[in-house]
Order: C-alpha cells, then sequence, then structure tokens
C-alpha cells in the first residue's frame, strides 16, 4: 500500500492536482486543519486513480514474474550474478551467430567457386566417407575469461578450437553413442569425438552452450553430486540450471563422485590426500580407516552419487569421472597403492564407463579393441589455440600402412619421457638431465599388425630399441642396438625379457646408421642395413601395436639420438 500510495502521490504532482489556490508556501496549518483541506486539492476519483492502480498491478506482477524466471533458470544464484551471465549468455549468442554467419557464407562462396571451375569440393580434413576405429574423448573444467587463468581454457580460445574442430569434418557425438561404438554395435563417421567438462561448474555451461547450440554440438557435464545443492552458489550449477541445461537437449550429466573431490585428512598432522586413492585418518578414533572401511566408503559415495543425480533428473547416470583426473593413484597414493585400483573396481561395479585423463604413456584415442571400462580424455591445456588442438586430433587418428615420416611436421609422436624436438626435419629424442633413457612412439599406430619398421639415424652413443607391437610405453618387442651387439626383447607392464641376441663388430656408430625390426606371424626380426640378422619366435600370433624409438646411456642426462627418417611398411610388401 506504501507502494501504491507514492505512486498516487508522484502521480498526482506530476498531474498537477496539487493547486496552490491562494496558499502561501509559508502559510502553516495543523494536523486537523490539514486534512480538512486535503479533499480541495486531491482527486480520489476512479477516473483517477484507475490507471495507478493498473502501473501498480503491472509493476507487482512484473517483479513476481522475475523472481518466477529467475528462480527457474538460476536457482539460488545471487541476484547479480544471474544478471551477469544472462547477459554472457545473450552477448554470445550474438557473436557466435555473426561468427557462425560469417563462416557459412565462406562455405556457400567456396562450394560455389568450385561448381564454376569444374573442381570438386574437397572438405580440408574431413572423414571422406571412413568409419572411425577409435574415438578421443576431450575434458575441459570451466571456460573462463581471464587470459591469466593457467588451469582453464578462456573463451576465446575455446571458440576457435570448435570453430577450427568444426571446419575440418569433427563432430560430436553422445554418451550413448559412444557407448555402443565400443561395444562394436554402431558404426560412427570418422572425426567424431565426445566432449566432457567437470565439476559441474556455471562457467562450463554458460560461455559454451550458445556456441554449442550455433555449432550443432553436445557435451556431458560430470557433476559433484553433493555441491550442486550449494546454496547461493557462484561457482556450482544449482539443480533448476542444470534441469534448464537437459531440457535443451544439447547436454547429459555425469558422476563426479557425491563429495569426493576436496581434500580429507589423511594423518593427526592434518595432512591431506585423496578421498579415492588414501585411507583417510579417523579423528575420533586417532587412527587411519582400515582397507574394508576404505572400500566401504568409496563404494557408498559411487551409489550415493548415482542415486541423487537420477532422482533429482529423472535420467541414467551410468558413467563416471574420477576427481582429479589421472590423480586418483593409477601410479600409487600416497599412503595406500591398492586405493586407486579398488576404487576403480567398486567403480565398475555400479557405472558402464570411467573417465581418467590421458598420459604420456597411453595413445589419445580410445579404440573399439580395447573395450575396457576405464576411457581416456585428453585434457586440452589452457593456451591451445584452435590449430594446436586440431594438430592433437589430427595426429591421434588411426594411420595406415605404409608410413612415412620425415619429420618435416609433428605427425603424432608422443614423448613418454625424456624431451623431443621434432618437426622441420627432425627428430632428436633426449634423457632428461639425471635420467639414463628416453622414449617416444607414434599416436595412431595402435591398430598395425605385421609390418616392418625401419629408420636411419646419427647414432653416437649408447644404445637405441626400435619398438613394435606396442600397446603402451611398457608394453612392446624391441630390437635393442648396442655397439657390437643386437638383442631381442619383450616387455610387458615394464617387465623385460631377453628373447635373442647375436654378437658381430658390424653394428656400430654411424652418422646415418640403418636400423629395423620386423614382426610378422610368431616372429621377431632385427635388421642391420636392411637384411635380418636376428630372429626370435615369441610372438603372440594375433599381436598388433604401435612404432615407438627408445635411448639408453649409462651416463646420466647423454643419452641422445637424432632420427632422419622411418618407413613403416606392410610385411611383404
Amino acid at each position: 500500500m506504501c507502494v501504491l500510495w507514492g505512486l498516487v502521490s508522484a502521480a498526482a504532482r506530476t498531474r498537477g492536482i496539487f493547486q496552490q489556490k491562494n496558499i502561501r508556501a509559508s502559510t502553516k496549518y495543523t494536523a486537523r486543519e490539514f486534512l480538512n483541506i486535503t479533499p480541495m486539492y486531491i482527486d480520489l476519483s476512479l477516473r483517477r486513480m484507475l490507471p495507478m492502480l493498473v502501473i501498480g498491478m503491472v509493476l507487482l506482477v512484473s517483479v513476481a514474474a522475475t523472481g518466477n524466471i529467475k528462480e527457474r533458470r538460476y536457482g539460488s544464484t545471487p541476484p547479480v550474478a544471474s544478471i551477469g551471465f544472462a547477459w554472457q549468455e545473450l552477448t554470445l549468442r550474438v557473436r557466435y551467430a555473426i561468427e557462425s554467419s560469417v563462416w557459412k557464407t565462406g562455405q556457400v562462396a567456396s562450394a560455389a567457386f568450385s561448381f564454376f571451375s569444374g573442381e570438386e569440393e574437397a572438405t580440408r580434413g574431413g572423414a571422406g566417407g571412413r568409419t572411425a576405429r577409435a574415438i578421443p574423448v576431450l575434458t575441459y573444467h570451466r571456460i573462463v575469461g581471464n587470459r591469466n587463468d593457467l588451469n582453464n581454457v578462456t573463451v576465446r580460445n575455446f571458440s576457435d578450437q570448435m570453430f577450427a574442430l568444426k571446419r575440418a569434418g569433427w563432430e560430436t557425438i553422445t554418451l550413448k553413442e559412444y557407448m555402443e561404438f565400443m561395444d562394436g554395435t554402431r558404426e560412427l563417421p570418422e572425426r567424431s569425438f565426445l566432449i566432457t567438462f567437470d565439476d559441474g561448474a556455471k562457467e562450463s555451461f554458460y560461455p559454451v552452450d550458445p556456441l554449442f547450440d550455433m555449432l550443432g554440438y553436445e557435451g556431458v557435464i560430470y557433476v559433484i553430486a553433493s555441491a550442486m545443492y550449494t546454496e547461493k552458489s557462484t561457482y556450482y550449477l544449482s539443480p533448476n540450471e542444470l534441469r534448464r541445461m537437459l531440457d535443451t537437449g544439447r547436454w547429459e550429466i555425469g558422476s563426479h563422485s557425491y563429495d569426493g573431490h576436496r581434500p580429507y585428512p589423511t594423518d593427526r598432522n592434518g595432512n591431506t590426500g585423496i578421498f579415492f586413492a588414501d585411507k583417510l585418518w579417523l579423528e575420533e578414533e586417532s587412527r587411519l580407516e582400515t582397507t574394508e572401511e576404505f572400500t566401504a566408503r568409496v563404494s557408498n559415495d559411487l551409489a550415493h552419487a548415482r542415486k541423487v543425480l537420477e532422482d533429482e533428473y529423472g535420467v541414467i547416470v551410468n558413467t563416471f569421472a574420477f576427481p582429479l583426473g589421472n590423480e586418483t593413484g593409477i601410479e600409487g597414493a600416497a599412503n595406500f597403492p591398492p586405493g586407486a585400483g579398488i576404487t576403480e573396481d567398486e567403480a565398475e561395479k555400479l557405472y558402464d564407463l570411467g573417465f581418467l585423463q590421458t598420459d604420456n604413456n597411453n595413445f589419445t584415442f580410445n579404440y573399439l579393441e580395447d573395450r575396457s571400462f576405464i576411457a581416456r580424455r585428453i585434457h586440452v591445456d589452457h593456451d591451445w589455440s584452435g590449430e594446436r588442438l586440431l594438430r592433437e586430433l589430427e595426429g591421434g587418428l588411426p594411420k595406415e600402412l605404409p608410413f612415412e615420416d620425415d619429420f618435416s611436421r609433428d605427425r603424432g609422436w608422443i614423448p613418454a619421457w625424456g624431451t623431443l624436438d621434432l618437426g622441420t626435419n627432425n627428430f632428436l629424442l633426449r634423457a632428461d638431465e639425471g635420467a639414463s633413457s628416453a622414449s617416444a612412439f607414434l599416436d595412431g599406430s595402435a591398430l598395425w599388425a605385421d609390418y616392418s619398421f625401419d629408420a636411419t639415424l646419427n647414432w653416437q652413443d649408447g644404445s637405441v630399441f626400435l619398438l613394435a607391437d606396442l600397446t603402451n610405453s611398457k608394453t612392446y618387442n624391441a630390437c635393442v642396438f648396442s655397439p657390437g651387439t643386437v638383442r631381442i626383447q619383450s616387455t610387458k607392464n615394464g617387465e623385460t625379457r631377453v628373447l635373442a641376441e647375436i654378437r658381430d663388430p658390424k653394428f656400430a656408430y654411424g652418422e646415418s646408421a640403418r636400423m629395423g625390426i620386423r614382426v610378422h606371424g610368431a616372429v621377431i626380426e632385427c635388421l642391420w642395413d636392411y637384411s635380418s640378422v636376428v630372429e626370435a619366435y615369441s610372438r603372440a600370433m594375433s599381436a598388433k601395436g604401435g612404432i615407438g624409438i627408445q635411448v639408453w646411456n649409462p651416463e646420466l642426462g647423454s643419452a641422445a639420438v637424432q632420427v632422419w627418417s622411418i618407413l613403416v611398411r606392410p610385411f611383404g610388401s
């Protein structure tokens, strides 16, 4: 009523209802006298009041509706932050609409030019009708405006990346499509990929959705189930926001734990560890939890996260992204090395698929032949341009035989350890200071079987390993070339067996040493100057895998080799 009376009074003043008939400004009235004269100067007729009543009602309804919309779209997000996200959404939609129009106009112009010039249009990097044999998965956290944030990709870089992939023919897929591909029940075109975002942050959705809408892309957000209920959070998406996100049809959700993403105490001194990898400290009992307690805690969190998300949104949540990427203890935890393995086992009981970030020990794509519960994700660094991301994905595509590399550009070599200087006709692999070896392998070569791998290199010290049948950086067959000696070795999960050896002084250092390895059927052969010099018959008949190069020297920090060129051919060609 006070608001309404204020509106009436203001309107009365502006319309001149208060008449100053012979009343001096200095005239003094008592309250009773003022009340007696008020009707003379205020028109309270229905004709005058009705417009003001209508305006007041409209304002009240508008305020209520605005609050309703805000609650439905942004949940408990503070009003100022809600306005900021709404403004960001709006401006990005306009910006991406303009960029998309320019891009599409360019496509039309290119197609027209090709038509009138009689040339067949070729989509740069397009799939060309081929079906996928492996799928990459990208992972991001937040997409931010701050260029000084070294942990997250900026809005500008993300836009550059997505447009670069779209132009090159890369298209997103859903979780269902990914899992059916890995089950062998669905074919997908080459250059299909999955995009994921961890934590369930607002900045994973608001800067991204307008771009996905324009490009026809889809994504998955992995939600920390307890965090979405954080009141007035400007960081985490609220249930209402997640619900609106799902309603777009462009997004899916997965589990990122219920409350396993923050540090927990692991001793009486307050040191902290990883929820899914370490035994936690029980303060009341002044001890570490037992293995049984660790397992029960992990299992309960995994199950509770899935139940909460499914109950809240009415969708099936059958995938899990391990918090902290590959830091769940895959290589061992601080106080409980078996912890990561137990977590993986418990997760596999409750989910169909678990995501870890890839590392330099594995191929970057996920292969149909693996059919593993664990899928690897490529973490996109904060400073990657669209060109850099495209180069990473193109380099990871399954490669065909024969394959030749003169190192004029990067064709997908991954340094497992040590330092690799690559490009401009240069491949220089060297050990880091304090290390005795270095190793690199070729991404996209995982499906090769029965082939010969020849290399020409500048070999001046130490030993050189040519790797074949490589499934990861710790599992492969190898020919090891040392001065006067060539050995055949088989390494599985880091454990090495010597299968055969030959000694001959002709195996010597040189600026253009020519060595090779040949694998076919049960046979592993080592070659010198293109001739077989030693064989072993211990290879699995169905073995397949990629190629790699290692260098070793007992003098720490000195191992190095320069490779001039390589050629890989199908066996018998």
